[in-house]
């Protein structure tokens, strides 16, 4: 079996993720180099291709796992296990050993008298549109909230730029905080707190990854900001999200505006991505009225 190993930079491998990303059915949000990028500072991505597939391991203290399914035109059962062989050599029996972010259409590769396939959860999608008109007595309580916010605050939603980077992270932590005082269960904290790390690599390298980013100035003070980027022609991710949670009404004005925005208008859809199994996050999403939930699944070796 042929193989090669990627030794560059991570972001140098932006274009070469892309492309075996192309030959994918994609609308998970993990389908996207953002994604990978996203993690470095918790995991170490190496790219191996085998038979004309990409193939991104993800490894950490715990071990080692296939953080997407392969990505190639046709991806055969000796690429997979040959990927499972890999993670298996690392790991040896830990229970680590697993390949990410399945799709519902790609569970034909994984023929159940040989994988275990479990449903690690939902992926939330909105119809473009109907967030962006809130009509109709479903979205009476948003339209209110939205109105709210803007019939009691002078604001501007305006493109981000590099230089607000610092009053972003600023607003991230007391949001944070805020969200911690609510919740203090420690997986959320967890969450709370690597998700500090993750947004500060994101925003640094806005530009170069090609991302679509928002903020709300309120007073001419940043209380908002919003992050995503395509999933596929007509699917839009909004990567993360974050409004101060004292000024109300602005979660829903921001994700409305998103919704709204001309660099958006060509999709269909919006996928504001999983709850994390979170019942408070569960609920958000919710509210808002998703027209489709898009199962995820693990896939590990019987």
């Amino acid at each position: 079996m042929k193989q090669s190993l990627i030794l560059n930079s991570l972001l140098g491998q932006k274009d070469l993720v892309e492309r075996y990303l192309g030959y994918s059915r994609r609308s998970l949000s993990s389908f996207s180099f953002t994604s990978i990028f996203a993690w470095q500072d918790f995991f170490q991505f190496e790219f191996k291709l085998l038979e004309d597939c990409l193939c991104v391991f993800a490894q950490n203290e715990t071990g080692k796992f296939l953080y997407l399914p392969p990505l190639g035109k046709d991806v055969s059962s000796d690429v997979i296990e040959a990927c499972f062989g890999m993670m298996e050599d690392v790991n040896r029996g830990s229970g680590v050993t697993r390949i990410e972010n399945v799709t519902a259409e790609q569970l034909p590769l994984f023929p159940t008298d040989k994988y275990k396939c479990d449903l690690r959860g939902h992926e939330y999608c909105y119809d473009r549109e109907d967030i962006a008109l809130l009509k109709g007595n479903a979205y009476k309580p948003k339209r209110s909230s939205y109105n709210h916010f803007v019939g009691h605050y002078q604001h501007r939603y305006i493109p981000y730029s590099d230089e607000m980077i610092t009053e972003c992270l600023d607003l991230y932590q007391r949001w944070a905080d805020g969200r911690r005082r609510a919740h203090p269960e420690d997986i959320y904290t967890h969450m709370l707190d690597e998700n500090r790390t993750v947004h500060e690599t994101v925003l640094r390298h806005c530009q170069p990854l090609g991302l679509t980013g928002r903020v709300v100035m309120v007073d001419g003070k940043i209380k908002a900001y919003t992050f995503g980027h395509e999933v596929n022609r007509d699917m839009f991710c909004v990567l993360f999200e974050i409004s101060d949670l004292d000024v109300k009404g602005l979660s829903v004005y921001v994700f409305r505006e998103l919704c709204r925005d001309a660099g958006l208008r060509r999709y269909r859809f919006i996928n504001a991505m999983d709850d994390f199994g979170l019942e408070n996050i569960r609920k958000t999403k919710q509210s808002f009225h998703p027209c489709v939930l898009l199962p995820a699944y693990v896939v590990t070796k019987k």
